[in-house]
Parts: C-alpha cells; structure tokens; sequence
C-alpha cells in the first residue's frame, strides 16, 4: 500500500529544513527563518596561467567546505545586524547603516558570467574555468561534462600525471570500490579455504572409519599364490555382511582398492651413470651406476608477432624498465687491435639516461589544457538569467546575447521532440514550463535541485547540495488539468499505474530517499500570447502554475504496526 501525505507550503525568505525521518514532514513544510547569514565572494580556486608549472608537492590543507560553499546563490547579501535589547548594540546598528548608506556596495550581480547555447547539440555550455567555479560552489549549478558532478577534470588530470598532489573525488570512490572488491574476494577466499578444510577433515574422519570398518580376508599362503586376479567375495547374506558393504561411490572406490592386491612389477630396474652414459660392452657389465631423475622436456614458447606496428605512447609518470643484469664480459672492456669495443647494455644505459633527461625537460614545460566545460540544465540556465541576470547566453553561431523572454520561447520549443519549429505550436503545458516552475518553487525554498535520471526521477532534492549530504526526495513531475477549460475541451493527464509507483518507491528505498509526488496545475490558454509568449511576463506566468506536493510512503505490515 502507498501511504499519501499532503504538505502545505508558504512563502519565506530562507529555509532551513528540518532532519528528515520517515514520517518527517515535506520539503515545504520545514523549519522557516527569516534571518539570512552574511555570505561573502566564494574563496575558489584560481586557474593556472603560469605557462611552467612548479613540479609536484604536496597540496595545501583542503580548505573547510563551510567556508567554501557559503553563498547559496552567486549573489552578495549584506544583512544588517539583528536587533537586540543592549543599547550598545545601537551603535554598532547605526555604523553599519551609515557605512551602508555612503558607501553602497556595488550592484547586484556583480559579476556576470557567459554561457554559450549550440544549436546542434541543443545545450548550454560555460566554458571560462573561472565561471565554472563559481557556478558550482555558489549554489551547484551544472555538471563537468567529464566529471560525476563538480568540473574537476583538469585537477584531476593533474594529479594523475604527477604535477600536484592533491585528493580528487573520483579517484578516492575508486579507491574505496577497489578496496571494497579486495575485501569481498578475501572473504570469499577465507570462506572457500574454510570450507575446503572442513571437507579434508571429513574426508579424513571417513578414510579412518572405513579402515575400522572394512575388514580384510586372511592372506594367502604363498604356495597357492598365482598371478594377480580377481578377488570373488562371497554374497552377503548375514546382517553383519550387509552392514559392511560401502554406501557411497567414494566407499567403494576404497573397498576395492583394499581388497585388490597391488601389481608387482617383473622388470628389474637398471641403474644409469649421472655423468655419462654406459657402454653395451661386457667389460662394463659389473660397473655400478645411478639412475637420474627424469626431468621435463623443454617447452619452446611461440610467439606471434603482428604484421603492423603499431606506435606506442608513454606517459612521464609510468614506471622505468627494471634494469637488465650485466653480464661478466661486459664488465671488462674487450681489445681488438688496441680499440675498445662498447657493450651493448652500455648503449642501452646511456639510451635511458638521455630519454629520461629529455623527459625531465618536457615535464618542467608542461602545460595541461582544460577540456572540460559546466553544462547547464535548461532549468538552471533560465534561472540564472531571468531570476538573478548573473547569466547571459550568447548564440555560438550569430554571437548574439538571448534574451530570458527569447531564451523562453527557445527552450520551450526544443523541450518537445522532435523540436517545435514555431512559437505558436506551444501550449501551456509544454515540459520545459511545468518543470522550470517545479525547479523555481524549490529553488526559492532554499532547496537545491538536481537532476534525478540516476534513480528514474525528475528532480533530487539536497538540502544544501551534494557535497554536504544525500538527496532526501526524489521529485516526480505531474501536470495536472483542473482548469474548468481543460475539463470542458477534455484533456486529461496522462494516466500511471501502480506497478509504475511501486517501482519508483522501491528505487528510492533502496538508497534512502523518499518520493515526492509535485503536481502542477496547468492554466488555461489565456494566459498567453497568440504568438505563445505570456501575456504578462514570464513572472506573472510563473504565478498561475500552482504546486501542490504530496509525500508518498510505502507502508509495510511488520514495520508500520501502529
């Protein structure tokens, strides 16, 4: 069964939601403040523009990501300071105003950041390595197109090829899996080496009852000893009799071979000299001599060689050769007529020296280029340039800057496929609108949402972002059509099952988190343009897209007994 909670929600100036816990409350139903902190220009860190770079070290202290990841948003806030009952308090109040007042801090945003929109490959790009920073640590947006999530790419190239040393996250969730493979095959190889003890040990135990259990027939007298034959054994008949018979293959195997007499070899060994080999002479006849172990022939190891050679690439940090022993002439120099000959090891070594020396010198000009960009969602994109204008987005191919009312109506025609090639093709219920104003409710929450294709989701839900914490939800995107308009024409939204809910929820348990079911209520066509554009702006627009959430639970019988 699937338990359904309904939230309620309110405007706020900042949210600080509460720990969550299966019956915890939703997103919107957390703990409200409205005192915002001081935030201060994010201390990122800075590109590398030294064509020479230093040779590698050890990385400074990692700084505290508190301090680092303090700005929510790329905005400066100057709060002023709380109010308190001390008269002193006053004074510090009126300093700050008047320091407030005569010299204003500059406009927001104070730096705005370019991104570039490819009309092939549908996307939008920020490739300035200092954008990328920010945008990432003042409030996760986007993800390095060859990273997990932060654009650690160039940083972790680095580390790699031994310029700085430094941990990077991928490489430490590598780490931690191989370590994790390594303990679960010592495990299993711990368990087998058990189990294959014990089975030694029982076979033992049965190899000791069966010699007490088996007993032998009296030996023959060596005058009616004749060649080896078969052993014929009387039908059992008595109790004792049957109770001696084996019951097992493995018993009968030994039981066989007990009552079978070993095969005495006739022919007499003949003694083999070690050193040389014996002539057929009668003078050595009575010549004692030892016979040596027969050793394995020698295998002749084949070896295929491709008919293309291929080139082969080293890099500056894989390890040298093991270094070849040298052997006892080349230790001398030889003379032939007065000239010295030169070994061929020594031409190896000098061969090596002066690779690994001009190595050295590309090592110290090294520079690693960056070839990784921030992609940006459509949602982020259009929140960053209509919400807070720190974004501006610039046609690749006319070098234009989009405007958020022209980036609108771009995003909402690519968000159809195949793409809509006109504006007046939109309705009201196109994804882009009824997922943008699913991501600007709870970005104005102080959540911070995150694409959620890894688990079958919309949206994931962090409290902080994913460097801090988990998701704690998992967003499912519903339009929703009571509009009298839509009644009347007949539109309904698309219907899911239960089997599709259950597997949703069943992803989501598996990895802690909780399904928030969002449904959006579509408005009428009135609200636009006959060209598709909001008749009001896209703010007012925003307004009449209500949100209703709804926490679903899977309720289990021996856990939900109350």
């Amino acid at each position: 069964m699937a338990e359904i909670q309904q939230s309620t929600t309110a405007p706020v100036v900042d949210v600080v939601p509460s720990d969550h816990s299966p019956d915890g409350p939703s997103p919107a139903g957390s703990t409200l403040t409205g005192e915002t902190p001081a935030v201060s220009p994010s201390p990122g860190p800075k590109p590398s523009a030294s064509p020479s770079p230093a040779p590698a070290r050890k990385g400074s202290p990692r700084p505290n990501p508190h301090q680092l990841y303090k700005q929510p948003v790329p905005l400066k806030i100057f709060p002023f300071p709380s109010l308190t009952s001390n008269p002193i308090s006053f004074l510090h109040l009126a300093f700050t105003w008047l320091s407030q007042v005569l010299s204003p801090p500059p406009a927001e945003p104070s730096v705005v950041h370019t991104a570039h929109w490819d009309h092939d490959a549908k996307t939008i790009t920020v490739t300035d390595e200092k954008s990328m920073v920010d945008l990432w640590q003042q409030g996760f947006f986007g993800k390095g197109s060859l990273s997990r999530s932060e654009p650690n790419w160039l940083k972790r190239e680095k580390t790699r090829l031994g310029l700085i040393r430094d941990k990077v996250s991928e490489v430490e969730t590598n780490k931690r899996r191989a370590e994790r493979n390594r303990a679960k095959w010592d495990r299993a190889r711990a368990e087998q080496e058990a189990l294959e003890q014990r089975r030694l040990e029982e076979a033992a135990l049965e190899e000791a009852r069966l010699e007490q259990a088996v007993v032998l027939p009296e030996p023959v007298p060596e005058s009616l000893a004749k060649a080896p034959a078969r052993v014929t054994l009387a039908a059992p008949v008595g109790p004792l009799e049957l109770l001696r018979l084996p019951n097992s293959h493995i018993e009968l195997e030994s039981f066989a071979s007990r009552l079978t007499p070993p095969f005495e070899e006739s022919i007499e060994s003949t003694e083999v000299s070690k050193y040389g080999s014996s002539s057929s002479g009668n003078d050595d006849a009575d010549s004692n001599t030892t016979v040596s172990e027969p050793t394995p022939p020698k295998q002749a190891k084949s070896v295929r060689f491709s008919p293309t050679v291929e080139s082969t690439e080293f890099l500056h940090n894989d390890p040298p050769s093991p270094p070849r022993s040298v052997s006892s002439s080349s230790l001398k120099p030889n003379q032939v007529d007065g000239s010295t000959l030169v070994s061929k090891d020594d031409t190896v070594s000098s061969v090596i020296s002066d690779t690994s020396r001009q190595s050295t010198e590309i090592e110290t000009d090294l520079v690693v280029a960056n070839k990784e960009h921030l992609q940006l969602l459509p949602e982020e994109a259009l929140f960053l340039a209509f919400a807070f204008g720190a974004l501006k987005i610039v046609d690749s191919a006319t070098q234009e800057v989009i405007s958020p009312r022209n980036l609108l109506g771009l995003l909402r025609q690519n968000s159809y496929f195949p793409p809509r090639l006109s504006q007046h093709e939109l309705q009201p219920d196109d994804p882009f609108l009824i997922h943008y104003a699913v991501y600007h409710h709870f970005r104005s929450l102080g959540w911070v949402p995150r694409g959620g294709i890894k688990f079958g989701v919309d949206w994931l839900l962090y409290t902080r972002g994913p460097v801090f914490d988990h998701a704690e939800y998992g967003v499912l995107v519903l339009p929703s059509y009571s509009d009298p308009y839509w009644k009347s024409v007949g539109k309904q939204a698309p219907q899911k099952s239960w089997h599709w809910l259950m597997g949703v929820n069943r992803v989501l348990s598996k990895v802690f988190k909780s399904v928030l079911l969002v449904y959006v209520d579509v408005p009428p066509p009135s609200a636009f343009l006959e060209d598709g554009s909001p008749k009001d702006g896209l703010a007012e627009l925003l307004k009449k897209y209500c949100i209703r959430e709804q926490l679903v639970k899977r309720w289990s019988s021996n856990r939900n007994r109350n």
